[in-house]
C-alpha cells in the first residue's frame, strides 16, 4: 500500500474515532437559570459558552443521552433566536420549551404542569402541537397563551383569559415552536405554573420570577430591608418557586429519559 494511501486509511479512522462532541439528542429552551436549576444539576460532563445574550449549555443525562440548553433570556425574539442557535450548532432530534407560567384556568394550582397540544398568542397566531401525554392529576394538557408580558394581578389574568382561553400564559413558547415548525423537529411546551387564577403575585415577586436581571434581582433583594411583613411575602414566592422547578425537573426528566429511549431504538433498527 502506497503511503498516500495510508495516509488516508489513518485520517478516516481518526475521524471515526473523534466523539462529536456539537451535537445533542435533546434541546431546551428556558429564559433564566432559575428555571431549570434543578435538572441542570442532574446532568454530567457539562459544559457552556456564551452566545450574544445567552447562555449555552451541554451536558449528559445518564451514561449517553447529550442534552443542550439554552437561557434565552427574555422576549419572543430571544427565544427564536436561542432556537435557532440550538439547531444550527448542536442539531437536536427534538426541543423543549420549558419553564414558568401564570395560571388562566382554576384547574391549574401553584406548581401544577401544563404540557400544550396548541399554542396562541394575543395576535390571532395559533399552532397545534402533538401531545400524546393524557392529563392527569396535576398535570393539564390543552391550550398555553402566549402574551406579551406576564399575567400578575386577577385582573390581568381574568382579562387575558376572557379573550383568549388558555389554561395558562408564558411570553416565548410559540417562538419556540414556529421554528422546530418551520424545521420539522419534534416539539414540547411543557410549563409550570407559579400561581392560581385568583392570587396577585407582588411586583418584586413578580422581577424575581419572570424578569431574573441583575437590576430586577437588585430590585428583589432591596424589598427585604423594608420590613418584616415583605420579607416573609418574598421568602413564600421564593419557596413556591423553587418547588415549581423541582415539580418541572421532575416531569422534564422523565419525559426526556422516554426521549432518549425512543431515539436509541431508532438507532438500533
Amino acid at each position: 500500500m502506497s503511503d498516500s494511501r495510508k495516509d488516508v486509511n489513518r485520517k478516516s479512522e481518526s475521524e471515526e474515532a473523534t466523539p462529536d462532541r456539537s451535537s445533542a439528542d435533546i434541546g431546551i429552551v428556558c429564559t433564566h437559570k432559575g428555571e431549570v436549576k434543578p435538572f441542570l444539576k442532574r446532568l454530567d460532563r457539562t459544559r457552556s459558552y456564551s452566545e450574544r445574550k445567552m447562555t449555552v449549555r451541554g451536558g449528559f443525562l445518564g451514561e449517553s443521552t447529550r442534552i443542550v440548553l439554552a437561557e434565552a433570556g427574555e422576549g419572543f425574539a430571544a427565544h427564536r433566536a436561542a432556537t435557532e442557535l440550538l439547531l444550527a450548532e448542536h442539531r437536536p432530534t427534538w426541543i423543549l420549551s420549558v419553564g414558568y407560567s401564570s395560571s388562566l384556568s382554576e384547574d391549574v394550582r401553584p406548581c401544577d404542569l401544563v404540557i400544550a397540544n396548541e399554542i396562541g398568542d394575543t395576535h390571532v397566531n395559533s399552532l397545534p402541537v402533538k401531545c400524546n401525554i393524557p392529563s392527569r392529576k396535576r398535570i393539564h394538557v390543552g391550550k398555553l397563551i402566549v402574551a406579551d408580558s406576564h399575567p400578575v394581578t386577577p385582573t390581568e389574568k381574568e382579562a387575558l383569559r376572557a379573550r383568549f382561553p388558555g389554561l395558562a400564559a408564558d411570553t416565548s413558547s410559540l417562538a419556540v415552536a414556529q421554528v422546530c415548525q418551520e424545521h420539522s423537529i419534534r416539539f414540547m411546551a411543557i410549563r409550570v405554573a407559579v400561581d392560581s387564577i385568583d392570587e396577585e403575585i407582588p411586583e418584586q415577586a413578580a422581577s424575581m420570577i419572570f424578569h431574573p436581571t441583575s437590576r430586577a434581582l437588585g430590585s428583589a433583594i432591596g424589598i427585604l430591608f423594608k420590613g418584616l411583613k415583605k420579607i416573609a411575602v418574598m421568602n413564600q414566592w421564593r419557596e413556591r418557586t423553587s418547588n415549581a422547578a423541582g415539580n418541572l425537573d421532575r416531569f422534564v426528566t422523565g419525559i426526556v429519559e422516554q426521549i432518549a429511549e425512543s431515539l436509541e431504538r431508532q438507532r438500533l433498527r
